[in-house]
């Protein structure tokens, strides 16, 4: 029993709870990405149970640190992690949250609920590679659902043609009856450039008929310089992040042409 109570103790070491109007502000021990203890908010009792939420900024903390979390690979990260807590995210109110809780359930719920945040507080940890693929994934996830439902064949990291194998794309979309594309989810200025390079040996040098875009995840992902050259060379150089459903649609009309995407 001295045991369990030792780790009883170091448990609630460090542990603040306070009362306020709407019920208990509980301070943990653990600290966040900022350095500041993880606190949690025990609403209530209303009509007999209570509901935990955070302060209503681990979500918004991880996107302002460059992983958005509002689509994608990410998004079902992060659904994933609360539902096996038990918990949800309220968009409108930026809060994480765990609500039905009774009185005896409050001290474990609380505990439940600080692992949680611990949990999220660790997607920080993403390295920019992890970061970088979720990207590219959200981008030919999209792609693949919009092409699929005009039956258009794909394939991936395979060159456009015989002529042109020195240069790998991303994507090669190859719609019935027009020119290919070849997409490039540009994470780097290295592959920005192999889209320029590809779109200059099909055009210039190889005479084939191709149209190369290239998608960035933001207009600030990659140098200024890279950026203006592309703009001027590529076919399409749309930015992914705060405007996914309008990038889509662009590659969608390049693909298809604008009477045949605006007929879906």
């Amino acid at each position: 029993m001295v045991l369990k109570e030792r780790i009883c103790e170091a448990f609630c070491e460090g542990v603040q709870v306070s009362t306020f109007k709407g019920g208990l502000a509980v301070s943990t021990s653990y600290l966040n990405a900022a350095g500041d203890r993880i606190g949690v908010y025990a609403l209530g009792p209303k009509n007999g149970v209570y509901k935990l939420v955070d302060n209503a900024l681990t979500v918004a903390f991880i996107e302002a640190e460059g992983a958005p979390l509002n689509s994608g690979a990410r998004r079902e990260t992060l659904n994933a992690i609360l539902a096996q807590h038990g918990a949800a995210y309220d968009d409108e109110m930026g809060e994480v949250f765990m609500d039905d809780i009774s009185e005896a359930d409050l001290p474990k719920a609380i505990l439940e609920f600080s692992a949680l945040l611990l949990r999220l507080n660790d997607m920080l940890l993403m390295t920019t590679d992890r970061v970088k693929n979720a990207f590219e994934d959200d981008v030919k996830e999209a792609i693949r659902t919009e092409m699929d439902k005009r039956h258009i064949r794909i394939v991936e990291d395979q060159p456009v043609s015989e002529d042109l194998k020195e240069i790998i794309p991303d994507m090669v979309i190859l719609p019935n009856g027009r020119e290919p594309v070849a997409l490039f989810v540009a994470t780097s200025e290295s592959r920005l450039w192999q889209a320029m390079h590809l779109r200059l040996l099909a055009g210039y040098v190889k005479h084939t008929p191709l149209s190369v875009v290239a998608v960035l995840e933001a207009d600030n992902s990659l140098s200024q310089k890279v950026r203006v050259l592309a703009d001027n060379r590529l076919d399409a150089l749309p930015r992914y992040r705060n405007g996914e459903h309008d990038t889509i649609q662009r590659i969608v009309r390049l693909v298809v042409g604008n009477e045949a995407a605006s007929l879906h």
